[in-house]
């Protein structure tokens, strides 16, 4: 199938209602309308049914690619799976494009650049790096902005590894009871930062450990994730919410990061 534009799935979407159900063909985007016939030619339902199954997936394929080919593959399939979901499917569902399945991805990744420092980054590195391979296997060479961005964040922005709880605590933090003093709370929440912020200095810098500690030590994270338990006394759900600040933390490192970059 012919590659359809972003742009083009827009101008349909936008002038059309947000129910209309819409068709790739021919490498451009159509209204889909009910019929009974193939080219003209009656046919059995069962055999018209097949045809629109196959079509619907033609469709949802030309739209998630135009999403990745704007956005990057990371942000693409996110907004492609924003979009499924508003329209009540999953993205692995077998369903009819509609325009307003369009507008809500397109909306989302918009809104995601502008809000998103990370997420803009890696969008127009994955951009980059897709015109990139495609100007290397047809012979082809980038411009010089571009081919240069490539190579920075190529050598500049390796994401750590994650670690589970487990990795960065010490047993007696796992399997010690929580439920006694609210100290060891409070100490478990040091420990992990201490012990992150370590793996952030030596992944990325000291500078960039030290500004994220102070984020999250000013921003009273670890005291918003505990006051979001069920029952502040369960060890099990206080190692659930210290895995979850764990994840905050690495992600306020990769924004830190990022805005070295920009």
């Amino acid at each position: 199938m012919t590659s359809v534009s972003l742009s083009n799935f827009q101008t349909i979407a936008t002038n059309t209602a947000s129910s209309q159900k819409l068709t790739v063909e021919g490498g451009d985007i159509y209204p889909r309308l009910a019929s009974t016939s193939v080219k003209g030619r009656f046919v059995s339902w069962l055999a018209l049914q097949g045809n629109l199954d196959s079509q619907k997936a033609a469709d949802q394929g030309a739209f998630r690619t135009a999403l990745q080919d704007k956005y990057g593959a990371t942000l693409g399939t996110q907004a492609y799976e924003k979009a499924c979901n508003a329209c009540g499917f999953t993205a692995g569902q077998n369903h009819s494009l509609t325009s307003r399945q369009i507008i809500t991805g397109v909306h989302y990744a918009d809104e995601k650049l502008n809000s998103d420092p990370l997420a803009a980054l890696i969008s127009e590195h994955e951009v980059s790096a897709a015109k990139y391979a495609a100007s290397s296997s047809n012979g082809t060479g980038l411009d010089e902005d571009t081919a240069a961005f490539v190579a920075k964040v190529d050598a500049k922005a390796a994401i750590p590894e994650n670690h589970d709880i487990a990795s960065v605590l010490p047993e007696n933090l796992l399997t010690g009871n929580f439920s006694v003093p609210d100290n060891e709370i409070r100490q478990a929440a040091v420990d992990t930062l201490d012990v992150i912020t370590q793996f952030i200095s030596e992944k990325y810098t000291p500078e960039i450990a030290e500004t994220v500690e102070g984020r999250i030590v000013e921003a009273g994270l670890f005291d918003e994730l505990l006051a979001e338990q069920v029952d502040p006394s369960n060890s099990v759900e206080l190692r659930e919410t210290i895995s979850i600040f764990i994840d905050a933390i690495w992600e306020e490192a990769q924004r830190v990061h990022i805005e070295t970059l920009l």
